[in-house]
């Protein structure tokens, strides 16, 4: 055990003790160094090592609080016999759509409702530089067709990038999408045809749901749970050949905010290999995890081409940019030929200005520090909701992204948001998630705005954020009382 994870054991020992109560402010990191005659940077490693086991949380300006500690994670109790059959039903997601769909774009714009880091997290003047900079030598370059695969720059910027991750890929491997939703649109069209079937987790993106019914492809549901994907429910539709591709995102995912372990990833990679089925693997929110080190996706232990690895700049960088790419593996020259029919290529400048501010090291910058930021505002997210919802609320603990999944016993989740719409609040109901009725009591919400608190001033910050989901929690009783009343 090293010093600072034997410093926090102490720490650990205490609040569980209660002799550091719920919301006892913790020594400043100095004082911590000084009392325990450490260095500053291991006092510092000892309070990131608690953030990210969820003891402690940090709020911007004032310190390091004890958390609230959630033993609950939202994934609804749910009937294994009925979830079995239903789990290998093939479904069109058409016929069980919501009435304005899966992923609705809805007319307010409301943070909580879009998972999305707010603007101020956004490095708009680093970004500003780096595009005057690109713009002023990029010369003809500008009037020119992209190439199809993607600009040559931006794809040795990816290959190093994420070798420091230890991911090894070459610039040859990538194809530079239009986003993360282009590049698992361009998977789904280039390997399965109208009417066949594609296995999705249960619950899954609300984007992915409404793109597979516009492509008319069927579904079925492999159930999740605080334990990871039912992978012997995979494995049975895979023996009885029921599908022609899975889609699968798997690190930070939404809307849960899990990460399966490293055995179902291997796992995953295996049977796709095995049933020579490919696999997707939508991992959009790769680098927003709690740990410094991104966790490895599927796509690492696929050694046989058959994980389709798809991602973007939209959840750590900027959701406008609409950039993204995509490793396709053995299906390189059928996912390059749909790329090659769909479009002409993804705008040639911004390609240029994502590989300049990759090689300068200001992408892997940001994204340290948003990481921690977004951290941070997980942890504050969850004491709130804690302190507000009923008792019973499940609330999830990721271990990464952006939002947060919630399940509330006898909530109408499906009203909550209808009547938070009326109060201009945007949030997901859990039948957003799912063909299935299974999610009746969930909602999502997102995360990506600082929840500041300043009823001292009896104002909110300047988003409403603090105000809103006040609101939503008024409002989650209010419904909950009207389901015990009309019962």
């Amino acid at each position: 055990m090293t010093l600072y994870e034997t410093l926090a054991q102490y720490f650990i020992e205490d609040i569980q003790a209660q002799k550091l109560p719920v919301g006892t402010r913790l020594p400043a990191l100095r004082s911590i160094a000084k009392q325990h005659q450490v260095s500053l940077s291991t006092a510092t490693k000892t309070y990131d090592y608690l953030q990210q086991m969820g003891w402690i949380y940090a709020q911007p300006q004032s310190g390091y609080f004890v958390a609230n500690q959630i033993t609950n994670t939202a994934f609804p109790t749910l009937n294994a016999h009925d979830l079995t059959l239903k789990g290998l039903e093939q479904r069109d997601p058409k016929r069980f759509a919501p009435s304005s769909g899966y992923n609705p774009a809805s007319a307010l714009f409301s943070p909580l409702g879009t998972s999305m880091i707010s603007p101020e997290l956004q490095p708009s003047v680093a970004l500003q530089r780096c595009i005057k900079r690109v713009t002023r030598r990029a010369g003809k370059h500008l009037f020119q067709y992209p190439d199809t695969q993607g600009d040559s720059g931006l794809r040795n910027a990816l290959a190093e990038h994420f070798r420091f991750n230890n991911l090894a890929f070459s610039a040859t491997d990538f194809v530079i999408t239009n986003g993360c939703i282009d590049a698992v649109k361009l998977a789904i069209e280039s390997l399965t045809k109208e009417g066949d079937t594609i296995a999705i987790s249960s619950p899954c993106f609300s984007g992915l749901l409404d793109l597979l019914s516009a492509l008319s492809r069927k579904v079925i549901e492999i159930p999740i749970s605080d334990k990871g994907l039912d992978l012997d429910h995979l494995e049975a539709i895979l023996q009885q050949g029921l599908i022609k591709a899975s889609l699968f995102s798997t690190s930070n995912m939404n809307p849960t905010g899990m990460t399966l372990p490293i055995e179902q990833k291997q796992a995953l990679a295996r049977l796709a290999a095995q049933y020579e089925t490919p696999m997707i693997e939508d991992d959009v929110y790769f680098e927003l995890g709690h740990q410094k080190q991104p966790t490895l996706p599927a796509k690492y232990w696929d050694k046989n081409g058959y994980v389709i690895w798809c991602g973007s700049f939209s959840k750590t960088l900027a959701a406008g940019l609409r950039l993204g790419w995509c490793v396709p593996g053995r299906y390189f020259a059928p996912y390059l030929n749909q790329h090659a029919l769909t479009s002409f290529g993804v705008n040639g400048l911004m390609q240029s200005c994502m590989a300049e501010f990759i090689n300068t090291g200001e992408y892997r910058s940001h994204v340290n520090k948003v990481r921690v930021v977004l951290t941070q505002h997980i942890h504050r997210y969850q004491q709130f909701l804690i302190e507000q919802l009923p008792d019973n609320a499940n609330i999830s603990t990721p271990q990464g992204g952006i939002v947060l999944w919630v399940q509330i016993p006898g909530l109408d989740a499906v009203q909550l948001e209808k009547d938070a719409q009326k109060q201009d609040i945007d949030i997901r109901s859990g039948a957003c998630f799912s063909t299935h009725d299974f999610y009746h009591d969930c909602f999502r919400i997102n995360c990506g705005w600082p929840l500041e608190d300043n009823r001292e001033e009896n104002t909110v910050d300047k988003q409403g954020i603090y105000q809103q989901l006040s609101t939503l929690c008024l409002l989650v009783k209010k419904t909950l009382n009207h389901s015990i009343a009309t019962q």
